[in-house]
């Protein structure tokens, strides 16, 4: 979402040596391991047809209450959460960017959520940044530190 920042997460990166995997979600619906088998197939794809991508990047966030499992479940590693708003309108969360980000082409989409801004209601939310190295020697070259992963239950 904001492809200039990545080299303030893994030094020396250029713009075309990371992605970021965005908005993926699965109904529960899906077969087990679904989501594993999506990223699993996703990661394949990028190492054959972008060999240049040395990591990629994913957040998760807690409405779905897993706090990121399915990317722990891929071996992606855990680099600490912040906050961010959301607003929720009919039911449907959509990101503050959304109402921010003015390099973003216009649809009617996003100008019906605009035009209907005062009608949502703002939440703060929890998101989770996980990195997976496809060159697992660029790891030593993050600037975040790697944290242990957040669990969605309590201990006992």
């Amino acid at each position: 979402m904001n492809p200039i920042s990545c080299k303030n997460i893994v030094k020396g990166t250029m713009q075309n040596q990371y992605l970021e995997l965005n908005r993926m979600w699965l109904d529960d619906s899906a077969p087990k391991n679904s989501e594993s088998k999506a990223i699993s197939y996703s990661i394949k794809f990028i190492r054959g047809k972008y060999p240049k991508i040395k990591w990629i990047q994913s957040f998760a966030d807690e409405r779905c209450g897993g706090f990121g499992i399915v990317y722990q479940a891929a071996n992606f590693n855990y680099y600490g959460e912040h906050y961010s708003i959301f607003w929720n309108l009919n039911g449907e969360f959509i990101h503050n960017s959304r109402f921010t980000n003015t390099n973003k082409k216009s649809n009617s989409r996003y100008e019906y959520y605009r035009a209907n801004k005062h009608l949502a209601k703002k939440i703060e939310l929890r998101q989770f940044r996980y990195i997976f190295f496809i060159d697992k020697r660029w790891k030593n070259r993050c600037l975040l530190n790697e944290c242990v992963y957040p669990k969605h239950y309590k201990n006992d």
